[in-house]
């Protein structure tokens, strides 16, 4: 009796197992973002009912980065555009958006002069002084920018940027950048941080 419910189990397993292989059979799991089918490195797979895909790749096609921690043992995953950014000054601020434009594009220009190595730009944006111009070269090159704070003083505004930056490794830093009467005053360098990998949108990344 032990004998043949052992066989009939085993029966069932070996049906249970091949009927399985005829399913992954008929068709690999497909991975659709966005409307979009996105290939993956190691293909997705069914394990106790749940659908196991390679978290790197789903976070790139949505625009988020991902790094690992090795020391800490963690996975890191953060948008690019963060919806909810840190308020590092705490402060409510009262700028018309007209001002505030004048800001940002004031930001953009000096960008724009810092990628290009273009001291007389800068110069034209910044009192008489400044010396925080690179010079030479193909690097430093800023990958992408954002703007996560503005602290209004006596005189100035603060403006605080978060940049990528390429030289001849992938990293990040957080400028402060003083500004008074439509120029900039100063730029120190607030934070610096490690980036493994850095995703502009979902087909454009750079790694470390």
């Amino acid at each position: 009796m032990k004998k043949k419910l052992l066989i009939s189990l085993f029966a069932i397993i070996i049906a249970l197992t091949t009927a399985v292989g005829m399913a992954f059979a008929k068709g690999a799991i497909k991975i659709v973002v966005n409307g979009e089918e996105i290939k993956t490195d190691v293909a997705p797979q069914m394990s106790n009912n749940r659908v196991m895909v390679p978290i790197s790749f789903i976070s790139k096609s949505l625009g988020a980065n991902v790094s690992w921690d090795q020391k800490n043992q963690t996975v890191s995953i953060k948008s690019s555009k963060s919806d909810l950014q840190e308020d590092v000054w705490n402060q409510n601020l009262d700028i018309s958006s007209s001002s505030w434009s004048q800001v940002k594009n004031l930001i953009a220009l000096y960008i724009a002069g810092f990628d290009t190595r273009d001291d007389e730009l800068i110069k034209s944006i910044s009192v008489e002084g400044f010396d925080m111009i690179p010079i030479g070269g193909m690097y430093p090159s800023i990958i992408d920018y954002e703007i996560i704070d503005a602290q209004q003083l006596k005189e100035t505004l603060k403006v605080r940027v978060r940049v990528i930056i390429q030289e001849e490794n992938l990293f990040g830093e957080e400028w402060d950048i003083e500004i008074t009467q439509g120029k900039i005053k100063s730029m120190n360098i607030a934070k610096l941080f490690d980036v493994n990998e850095y995703t502009v949108f979902p087909g454009l990344t750079y790694n470390k």
